[in-house]
Order: structure tokens, then C-alpha cells, then sequence
């Protein structure tokens, strides 16, 4: 059975909401709660936060729309949609590549991002211990060194958390997704309402953590603010990496993409703005670091967590939020590679789940491994982890989104009717998303 004789009879949502709450899982995750607020931080920022808005309405939401339109058009396999498309509009065969692009993309965020996705399911269970009287939960730079120098905890928790995707995806792709995120999202939601409410009430620094976010300081930019938050608005909205055209691919006929695109893009920048309004009290209220890097999340918070009345209860509540969010977005992930792979190798799609999830566990395993025993090696100067990190986000997913940008202005703009959205799209599509990518591009080649 071939990609294109099963595309026809592709299953749908049952409802829009869950077209919402799959997408939104897929962008909601841990570039929102564990990257987001550390490169405010490093940034400056209010200046940053509207530099990265101006990024998500200018480049980011058309092509996450753009892309959803590719998918609904094109099907589910992300290669075969792209030539599909373009085989009605006489455009080359090479836009195919577009598919296979997005796919080693989620390949290789997969590697990191399952190493990650580990970390915050040992902190939960370390807090979810501490709330049942066990050992205090691990906090401060030590534990988290002592964390990452000890291999087989970390591929423990690489394992169960690949594992458990892959079963949710094994089960049908549309069923499984539906079935964990109509409980998903509303938990994560009512979590970060309730840390959100928490915070403000124990520390008295949501004031200040208002202004920060909002109070803009352009002085406070970098040479390389924007680039990080292009890159950025990338990531969190999972475009380029053929994620919202799969999503899009189960969509019927009479939704309205542009306004479901919206939504998500929305819901997005609301979580992640949520994640660092809950992140920051506790930063200012223990005087902790606001540019702490990556370790933000696993070292500042749980010495503030640990400074706070009922603090392990936060502690539980906040990575338990994170976990959710991380694994919604690693399933995500994982279907891309499944769908690739079903296609590209005409395998069953619970032969290219098996797969995905093995390439999945591999290249956490390596990641997890660079950072110990195999802690001399390096790319270009980079761990492992960085490289991949950096390869991702400030290359491939801009390049991968210049190609989208200007494949979706040629094949489904101008067959669109008049009116406000094909406008904002062919502004977005055309002009803007293409000379900010490659603005970004060449600053990056000459090191500006």
C-alpha cells in the first residue's frame, strides 16, 4: 500500500477544539516553559518579548497557517504533500525536499529534546517524592551536575519517555493524540492557572515581573536579539518541521484554517508568557539569576521552590505542567519522523513507529552519552547537544521556513479568495518572513 492510495481515506479530528488542542500541544512545550524564559533573560527582557511577538505575527503565524493549508491540500505524508501540491500548480519536483527537510529536523530536536524531556520527568518524580514525605527534591547546580554525570538515570528516563510516546502514537495517530490531549490540555492549563495564582499570592513580585516582561529597554538588546527570537518563534511554533502540515492533513474541508492558525498561535504566546510570569516572581523574590541559561529551569527554580511555604507542592505542580507539555510535543515530533518514514520506506505505520522511536531512543542515548563518557567529543567546537541545539534553531528551521515561505506564496496564496487573510498571508509569505530569514541566514554566515 503506497502513501497516495491511502491519503484519500485519512481519518479527521472530531472536533475543531482538537485540531486546537493537538496543534497547540505540538507548539506548547518546552521551548515555552524551559527556553522561552531564559532568553528573555539573557535578552533584556521587554524589548525582547515585542521583538519576539513582532517575529510570531510577522513570520511565524503565516507560515504555521501556510503550512496547515499544505497539509490540508497535500495529505499527511509530508514529502508526497508538497508534490502533490506542486504537480497541480506545474511547479518542480523538488519542492519534495521540503518534506524530507522537516523530518531530519524533527530528527534531530528529537535527540535533544527526549534528553530534556527526561530531565524534567526525574524532577517531577523527585517532587512528587518530597510531597509524599520521601527525600527532600533535588535542587541547585550540584544536583543538577550530579544529575548529568550519572548516564543511566538519564537514559531511565529517556526510555520510559520515549516509550510512552511511541505507545500513544502506535495506538492510531488521530485516536491516540485525541484520546491523551482532551485531558492533557485541560490539565496543563488548570496547572499553570493554579502555579500562576500561587506565585503571585507568596511572593509578591508578579508586579515586577509584569514590568520586566513589559516594560521594553531596547539598550538591554543584543547584536544577536533578533536572530534568537526568530529562531525561536520557529521552534516554538513547530514550523518547518512538517508538524502542522500533518495536523493540517486531518483537517475538513470546511475549516477555517486561518482563524484555527491563529488560535494556536495565540494559545501559544499565551502559555509561554504564563511560564515566565511564574518563573520570574520566584527569580526576583530569592534574588536568583534572570540569564541563567538552560539551568534556569533546573536550578534556580527549585532553590526558589525550596525557599517557598508548601514549596514542594510548587515544585510538583510546575515540572509536573512542564512534563505535560514536553511529552506533548515530543509525540508530536515523533509523528513526523513516523509519517516520513512510512512514506519514504512504504512501511506499515506501526513498522515507522517502532522506527521513529528507535531513532528517537538512539539519538538520546548519544546525546545523553556525549555528556558523560563520551564528554571529549565535539562538533565544531560544540557538545553534541549544542550543536544540535544551534544546527536546528539557527539554521535549519529558518532555511526549512524560507523554502515554505515561498513555496506557500507560489501554490495556495493566489489561489485564495480577496479579502484581509490573503493579504496578511502574502505580506507575511512574500516580503516579510523571506527578507527576515534571510537577513538571519547571512548574519549567522558572516558572523555579524
Amino acid at each position: 500500500m503506497t502513501a497516495s492510495s491511502i491519503a484519500p481515506a485519512r481519518p479527521h479530528w472530531s472536533s475543531r477544539l482538537m485540531f486546537v488542542f493537538a496543534a497547540s500541544g505540538s507548539a506548547v512545550g518546552l521551548g515555552n516553559i524551559w527556553k522561552f524564559p531564559y532568553i528573555v533573560g539573557e535578552n533584556g527582557g521587554g524589548a525582547f518579548v515585542l521583538l519576539y511577538l513582532a517575529c510570531l505575527i510577522g513570520l511565524g503565524a503565516p507560515l504555521l497557517i501556510g503550512e496547515v493549508f499544505v497539509g490540508r491540500k497535500g495529505g499527511e505524508f509530508p514529502a508526497s504533500a508538497f508534490l502533490r501540491v506542486a504537480r497541480e500548480k506545474a511547479m518542480s519536483r523538488l519542492w519534495g525536499g521540503l518534506g524530507a527537510l522537516g523530518a531530519i529536523i524533527a530528527l534531530m530536536i528529537l535527540a535533544f529534546y527526549s534528553v530534556v524531556s527526561g530531565w524534567v520527568g526525574i524532577y517531577t518524580v523527585d517532587f512528587a517524592q518530597a510531597v509524599l514525605g520521601g527525600d527532600a527534591a533535588r535542587s541547585g547546580a550540584d544536583a543538577f551536575s550530579a544529575m548529568l554525570a550519572d548516564p543511566t538515570l538519564q537514559l531511565s528516563a529517556v526510555t520510559a519517555i520515549v516509550v510512552t510516546a511511541g505507545l500513544v502514537i502506535y495506538y492510531d495517530v488521530t485516536g491516540g493524540i485525541q484520546s491523551v490531549m482532551r485531558y492533557v490540555a485541560p490539565l496543563f492549563v488548570v496547572l499553570l492557572v493554579a502555579m500562576l495564582v500561587m506565585v503571585a499570592a507568596t511572593t509578591g513580585k508578579l508586579g515586577e515581573a509584569f514590568t520586566y516582561m513589559f516594560q521594553p529597554d531596547f539598550s538591554a538588546l543584543s547584536v544577536d536579539a533578533f536572530g534568537e527570537a526568530l529562531g525561536h518563534a520557529f521552534f516554538t511554533l513547530s514550523v518547518g518541521m512538517c508538524g502542522m502540515l500533518i495536523y493540517g492533513a486531518y483537517l475538513d474541508d470546511e475549516a477555517n484554517i486561518p482563524r484555527l492558525g491563529i488560535s494556536v498561535a495565540l494559545l501559544d504566546t499565551a502559555i509561554a508568557i504564563a511560564a515566565a510570569l511564574i518563573i520570574f516572581p520566584i527569580v526576583f523574590a530569592f534574588n536568583l539569576e534572570s540569564n541563567g541559561g538552560p539551568g534556569l529551569l533546573f536550578i534556580a527554580l527549585p532553590q526558589g521552590f525550596t525557599l517557598l511555604p508548601n514549596g514542594d507542592l510548587f515544585g510538583l505542580g510546575f515540572f509536573t505542567a512542564t512534563l505535560l507539555a514536553a511529552f506533548s510535543s515530543l509525540i508530536a515530533l515523533m509523528i513526523i519522523a513516523r509519517h516520513w518514514l512510512e512514506e519514504t520506506l512504504n512501511v506499515s505505520g506501526s513498522s515507522a513507529t517502532l522506527m521513529a522511536a528507535g531513532a528517537t531512543w538512539i539519538g538520546g542515548a548519544a546525546v545523553t552519552l556525549s555528556m558523560t563518557v563520551w564528554d571529549s567529543i565535539s562538533i565544531l567546537g560544540l557538545s553534541l547537544f549544542d550543536f544540535l541545539d544551534q544546527a536546528t534553531s539557527s539554521w535549519l528551521l529558518p532555511i526549512s521556513g524560507l523554502g515554505m515561505a515561498i513555496f506557500v506564496s507560489r501554490a495556495i496564496v493566489p489561489d485564495m479568495p480577496e479579502g484581509p487573510v490573503k493579504i496578511y498571508l502574502r505580506a507575511g509569505l512574500t516580503y516579510i518572513a523571506p527578507l527576515g530569514i534571510v537577513v538571519l541566514i547571512w548574519s549567522k554566515a558572516v558572523g555579524f
